[in-house]
């Protein structure tokens, strides 16, 4: 895979691969986009570096590496390793964060209420999806739900394929597209899955892996 340099990343802009943040104003949020490249492709965080593509740089380099260790090694769980430096752009100061996609995924990230969710990358964005919190404020079992019949044989299909809709799920465990819909809706709600369009047929994907 070919490295891309920090300007490359910066025209580039964000995505999947690619976040920016001014400064680290909050470690929970830096834990919460840690977290969503490991559990998906990895990634690299660019501190110092606006929204808009703007080289601002960072007041305090030391500052910044200390809340980000926080962010690694407390606010997420299983805790990360990452790779840093500091690089010079226009006469200011950035630093490059490299996550790579962990093995030992999920990892959790730990929010202002000691809850730990798991979040993911979709686009440039960290969204929440299989929500496990630590005292069991979950509105369902999702141990159970993980290893009913239906829903191992769905992400297991999912592992292979980008998304499914009812009708082929239907087909997958040989019940009525009607009630394959209703699963697939169901879970959904629950972010085990994410509903990719509103439009027909609704498709729907995996992006949490055991």
């Amino acid at each position: 895979m070919m490295i891309k340099s920090t300007i490359q990343l910066i025209k580039q802009g964000e995505g999947l691969t690619v976040e920016f943040k001014r400064t680290i104003d909050n470690p929970f949020k830096i834990a919460k986009t840690l977290a969503s490249f490991a559990n998906t492709s990895g990634g690299v965080l660019l501190i110092g570096v606006g929204d808009n593509k703007e080289v601002l740089g960072v007041a305090s380099e030391l500052g910044e590496l200390e809340k980000l260790e926080r962010a690694c090694t407390e606010l997420v769980d299983k805790a990360l390793s990452i790779r840093f430096k500091s690089e010079k752009l226009d006469n200011r100061v950035l630093l490059r964060v490299e996550i790579d996609e962990s093995q030992e995924r999920p990892h959790y990230a730990i929010n202002e209420k000691g809850q730990r969710m798991i979040y993911v990358r979709v686009k440039d964005k960290s969204v929440p999806t299989l929500r496990l919190f630590i005292e069991g404020q979950s509105d369902f079992d999702t141990k159970t739900l993980l290893e009913s019949r239906h829903v191992r044989s769905l992400i297991q299909y999912l592992k292979e394929y980008d998304s499914v809709t009812a009708k082929v799920f239907s087909r997958i465990i040989n019940i009525s597209e009607k009630r394959a819909e209703r699963l697939l809706n169901d879970l959904a709600d629950k972010q085990v899955l994410l509903k990719l369009q509103k439009g027909k047929p609704e498709m729907f994907s995996l992006k949490w892996v055991e």
